[in-house]
């Protein structure tokens, strides 16, 4: 059976069996997705609003601390004779619409002494018990016992500091803020309306009291009371399920927040709750369940074309890449692969295409080392037949130069023999290094200094052609495991190509980047003639040259000496419109790159 029908077959059964057990399992995991969302929200929703809390009770407490340390409160030691403090405590009031009833200086026989509403100002005032005592930064502020009756149309929070004698020591009175915690009641009322329903709000403090609620909650006489004392889900991760009463007749989810204070300061031990019905929750779950049996009945009609299509899809390319192995037996040369279809078709073609890469690279190795091993036939031939009897001519020549009779044409001449002589010398060790090259002495050196000490060697001849040498390196050394004398003559034949192929006045630009932590870069360019890219591929074949009396092996001796090192070698087009070649070193042998 082909590939494609047992495919299309599989694919048509599998779905069948799966979509009424997927639809059940959907609809219980959207159940338990939707309540864990909520949850969620709910803990969230808390954690925001405690934060609000903490930071609009930290902002109302600290007014009132800052304020009792200002110079006009010391008017208070005098009884206010001019009402400036009284003004100020006015201009504060109106500076902070809503957020105070009032504010009033209570001197030690706990008179008002000045406040904002001149009719408090000589009556007296009762304090209440201290109910909460509260670091903020550089002091303490005092929260008195809370107050509330219902219906919590009058909510107050009296919150007092103590007003030191800036010229004595001890306290000459109190400066009282009487914070409206209808504000609080407020924000509860906005947060109890949500998108998934109604909720209830519920702040409490340490010991469990309810003292501040959304509407809802208020409205049954719940605030000072410990009714959701045990609510606390912070042992489970902050979420929690309830019975609901007395709020309501279905169970409930409960998110939690403790509070941490503000910047650390104003603690106080409070929590909040945000609670939802799970019966207006899950109201969204029954019109999913009616969403998925109409998925059901039109995945049941579409089954057979999403069917048609994945087998297609899948058998597809696996024939398309069958074809092109075919092509490929035939003719090497046939474009790679189109890499389509599922991950695994397109892993498979891809591997496909690296294997024909490899073969071909593998082809060129073998052209190469049948290229090199020529050299090496003809490099032993050369220095058997040519050495002895090129080193008696340059010896007798030499000899010749030294006769006193001999006339300047003759010294002439035998001087050109000693220089060919010399030439032709050069020539067999150059083969000789390209077919035998000798073992590599592998010792830590730092590369700049070796850059640097090819570019003394070359200075004189760049001087001559007037050629602009620019080396940009990092400052720190470079020290990687090589063979100096074999790098020397790696720069020395990639620096020594560039000047040779330059114009008078040329511009070469040698860079080194050691950000990789594993390799070294270093790029050779020039702004000469360039390369031609028909000879990208013949670049570093022994015996080729562009270049008139070029011999052709310098670059078949650095690709060498550079495969040694296992490193890597390229050339390109430079910036400069020249040569650009790329040399690709590792730190060390055990990261060889190649």
């Amino acid at each position: 059976m082909p590939i494609h029908r047992i495919l299309l077959v599989s694919f048509l059964l599998l779905l069948l069996l799966a979509t009424v057990p997927l639809v059940a399992l959907s609809f219980y995991a959207s159940r338990v997705a939707l309540e864990a969302e909520i949850s969620r929200n709910l803990k969230n929703d808390a954690g925001m609003l405690m934060e609000q809390i903490d930071m609009l009770l930290f902002e109302r407490l600290q007014n009132i601390h800052s304020w009792s340390h200002l110079d006009i409160i010391q008017e208070g030691r005098i009884g206010d004779v001019d009402k400036r403090l009284a003004q100020f405590l006015a201009e504060l009031e109106h500076g902070y619409p809503g957020v105070y009833h009032s504010l009033f200086y209570l001197n030690k026989a706990n008179q008002v002494v000045a406040a904002g509403d001149a009719a408090l100002i000589r009556q007296f005032f009762q304090p209440e018990a201290d109910w909460l005592q509260v670091q903020v930064p550089n002091g303490e502020v005092f929260l008195e016992t809370l107050q509330l009756r219902p219906p919590y149309e009058q909510a107050e929070l009296f919150i007092r500091a103590p007003v030191q004698d800036n010229y004595a020591t001890g306290d000459i009175g109190q400066l009282y803020g009487v914070f409206d915690l209808r504000q609080i009641f407020r924000l509860f009322d906005q947060a109890s309306h949500s998108d998934s329903g109604e909720r209830f709000v519920i702040l409490m403090d340490a010991k469990g009291r309810t003292i501040a609620a959304s509407a809802a909650v208020r409205s049954q006489n719940l605030l000072l009371g410990d009714t959701f004392a045990d609510w606390n889900p912070d042992a489970s991760g902050g979420i929690a399920v309830h019975s609901g009463a007395p709020l309501t007749d279905a169970s409930v989810l409960v998110g939690y927040a403790a509070s941490k204070g503000y910047q650390g300061y104003a603690n106080m031990g409070w929590s909040l709750l945000v609670i939802q019905s799970t019966q207006q929750a899950f109201q969204p779950i029954w019109a999913l369940w009616w969403l998925f049996f109409s998925v059901f009945i039109i995945t049941g009609l579409i089954a057979g074309a999403v069917a048609q299509w994945g087998a297609t899809r899948i058998a597809k390319p696996l024939l398309d890449l069958t074809a092109w192995i075919r092509g490929y037996q035939k003719s090497s040369d046939c474009i790679r692969p189109a890499i389509s279809g599922a991950r695994e078709v397109r892993e498979l073609s891809a591997a496909f295409g690296q294997l024909t890469d490899d073969l071909e690279r593998s082809r060129l190795q073998v052209i190469h080392a049948a290229k090199l091993a020529v050299v090496g036939e003809m490099a032993a031939i050369m220095a058997h037949e040519v050495r002895t009897p090129l080193g008696i001519l340059q010896t007798t020549a030499q000899m010749l130069a030294w006769e006193t009779a001999l006339t300047p044409e003759g010294r002439e001449m035998t001087q050109m023999i000693v220089d060919e002589s010399t030439r032709l010398n050069r020539l067999i060790s150059t083969l000789l290094d390209c077919a035998r090259p000798r073992p590599a002495n592998m010792q830590p050196h730092d590369l700049h200094k070796i850059i640097a000490r090819v570019l003394d060697l070359l200075a004189t001849q760049a001087q001559k052609k007037a050629l602009q040498i620019d080396w940009l390196s990092p400052e720190q050394p470079a020290i990687i495991e090589c063979d100096e004398e074999l790098l020397i003559q790696v720069f020395l034949n990639l620096i020594l190509n560039a000047s040779q192929m330059l114009p008078v006045g040329g511009h070469i630009r040698i860079r080194t980047d050691c950000s990789n932590g594993q390799s070294i870069t270093i790029s050779v360019e020039d702004n000469g003639p360039g390369i031609s890219p028909e000879n990208y591929a013949r670049l570093f074949d022994p015996f080729f040259t562009t270049r008139e009396g070029g011999i052709g092996l310098g670059l078949t001796v650095t690709q060498q000496i550079v495969g040694v090192h296992g490193g890597q070698l390229s050339a390109s087009q430079s910036e400069l419109n020249g040569a650009y070649f790329t040399l690709l070193l590792p730190l060390s042998q055990e990261q060889k790159i190649c």
